[in-house]
């Protein structure tokens, strides 16, 4: 593991299995990006391009999960919190066209990705919390 890894660690967890499970898959894909960008051969950017686009993927499958909850708990801010998963959306397509096109490097781009996903748990998945303890 190199300093850009994230170790899990239970004060990630927001206390629903479910979810801490899907956050460890995310936390999981970035230590992989962070693996992928530091590789020195021709195929390191398909190989880093591929984890990021499954990445993306991975984690509007886990928006929805994480918003069908919410919901079902009538969590008071939900609207605010897809807001941020819309505007991380927005975000991160923006920053794959500025690297597709070699203005960004992989390193820059997974370091968003880990500081994104550890800052939007650590605030906004934490607020949530106390209220999946009624599923």
């Amino acid at each position: 593991m190199d300093e850009d890894s994230v170790v899990w660690d239970d004060a990630y967890s927001v206390g629903f299995a479910p979810i801490d499970d899907q956050h460890k898959v995310l936390v999981a894909m970035t230590n992989q990006l962070f693996q992928d960008s530091k590789k020195r051969v021709a195929t390191a950017d398909v190989a880093f391009l591929q984890t990021v686009q499954k990445a993306v993927e991975y984690a509007q499958i886990h928006f929805t999960a994480e918003e069908n909850y919410m919901s079902q708990v009538s969590y008071p801010n939900l609207a605010a919190h897809k807001e941020q998963h819309r505007q991380f959306e927005i975000q991160i397509a923006s920053s794959l066209k500025e690297f597709e096109k070699g203005g960004a490097a992989p390193i820059d781009l997974a370091r968003f990705l880990k500081n994104w996903l550890l800052g939007h748990i650590a605030q906004s998945d934490k607020q949530y919390a106390p209220y999946l303890k009624r599923l």
